[in-house]
């Protein structure tokens, strides 16, 4: 490719909903072609925003993919469970999302919370093919080890949780938290995508690779 040329892509469809306490950041997604969509983490009080979203674009949600197991990206998991959407997501993270009080980081209810049931799992490497959209799985850990981002090459969109914000990057003082981990994710998982490709962060606004590798104090490209 010349150095000048400029990629042209194309956009899928991209609905971003943000709830629950810390604000967290849901995406429906899927390719213009088709009216199948995929729901990229589940924040409490985001499912009727959700069902709400799908309605109004004459969508029918097809997948869940989680992108870690921390409560405010999981805590409506089951009620897409309940309706026999198959939910995705690292190995190591099932426990947390279908037992969401074991990892502490929240007080739990007597009764402990309501987990979403995982019914497929993915690691890096995978592509899953969901709503008209080749979505590549890239592992990512620091944040969280069991952390995953997805990647959409053919539109340059990445969806990567709480890895890399604008200006700023995921915490690593949670339980199996790690910075250099998260550093090296971020190099070689993100920052090797082309500078183009859109970022959609689990919390705040989207960036794009070129904006983070020049301008992040936290990890330089």
């Amino acid at each position: 490719m010349k150095p000048n040329t400029k990629l042209q892509f194309t956009m899928p469809w991209i609905k971003t909903i943000t709830s629950g306490p810390f604000e967290t950041n849901a995406f429906l997604i899927g390719a213009d072609d088709t009216d199948d969509a995929v729901l990229i983490d589940t924040p409490p009080d985001c499912y009727d925003t959700v069902k709400g979203a799908l309605e109004g674009a004459g969508r029918r949600l097809t997948a869940v993919l989680m992108t870690h197991s921390h409560f405010d990206h999981t805590l409506d998991a089951f009620l897409f469970s309940r309706e026999d959407i198959p939910i995705y997501s690292h190995p190591d993270a099932v426990s947390g999302i279908e037992n969401p009080e074991t990892l502490g980081l929240i007080p739990a209810p007597d009764s402990g919370f309501p987990g979403g049931g995982v019914t497929n799992t993915a690691v890096g490497g995978d592509t899953l093919s969901l709503a008209g959209l080749d979505i590549k799985v890239l592992e990512v850990p620091g944040h969280s080890p069991e952390s995953l981002a997805f990647h959409i090459p053919a539109d340059a969109v990445c969806f990567l949780g709480d890895l890399v914000f604008r200006g700023s990057v995921g915490r690593t003082d949670l339980p199996g938290g790690d910075f250099d981990v998260l550093a090296e994710s971020i190099q070689t998982a993100i920052y090797s995508l082309d500078d183009d490709t859109v970022l959609y962060p689990g919390h705040g606004p989207s960036t794009s690779v070129g904006s983070e590798k020049r301008s992040n104090p936290y990890v330089r490209g």
